[in-house]
């Protein structure tokens, strides 16, 4: 590539690693690193948390299912894809169909990764994993954890988009979960692909 320097980046020594809190939702922890250029200490903050899937599913018309729900930090209603965390030693695709019966009270075909993303290498260990679910419908009723209270809707991707782009869905994993099924083609589209 043009423009590009060469070699990657080294990898820094951790000279210290102590555990901060435990927050419930995640944990911190305090990382002292050695740079490779000059030698200096430096200290880095991390959150470790569980991965996280988001699911595109697509119903037997076309249109995508979404949850509308309130979210504590905006401290407003958001337009989501079905999402959640990926429980311990669950597959990301177990989790998606997991989360997409619990929240919308839909299931589908079989679940396949389209891919998976690093939520803000900057600071968190958290990894978003796209999931795609064809041909779902409603098979009974939700479930929802406590504290949690969904609301489902329909809406063709391409008006997904529109929104997206209004700043109507403005949550970022949403935007990258899109563009991850856009990428690979719109898989499971149909006539709309």
């Amino acid at each position: 590539m043009q423009g590009e320097e060469k070699g990657a980046p080294r990898e820094w020594p951790v000279l210290d690693e102590t555990p901060l809190r435990d927050f419930e939702v995640f944990r911190a922890r305090r990382i002292r690193a050695r740079s490779p250029e000059d030698g200096s200490e430096h200290t880095f903050h991390v959150a470790d948390a569980p991965d996280g899937v988001l699911v595109i599913a697509l119903a037997v018309d076309g249109r995508m299912v979404m949850v509308r729900q309130w979210r504590h930090p905006l401290q407003r209603v958001t337009l989501e894809l079905p999402a959640g965390i990926v429980e311990e030693g669950e597959a990301p695709e177990a989790g998606a169909a997991r989360e997409l019966r619990e929240e919308t009270g839909y299931q589908g075909d079989a679940p396949r990764l389209l891919g998976s993303v690093a939520l803000n290498p900057s600071w968190q260990t958290t990894r978003l994993h796209t999931v795609l679910i064809t041909n779902a419908r409603p098979v009974g009723e939700k479930e929802l954890d406590e504290g949690e209270d969904t609301r489902v809707c329909l809406l063709r991707p391409e008006e997904l988009r529109e929104r997206v782009l209004r700043g109507d869905a403005d949550s970022a994993p949403v935007a990258t979960a899109l563009a991850m099924w856009e990428w690979s083609g719109r898989p499971g589209a149909g006539a709309d692909g």
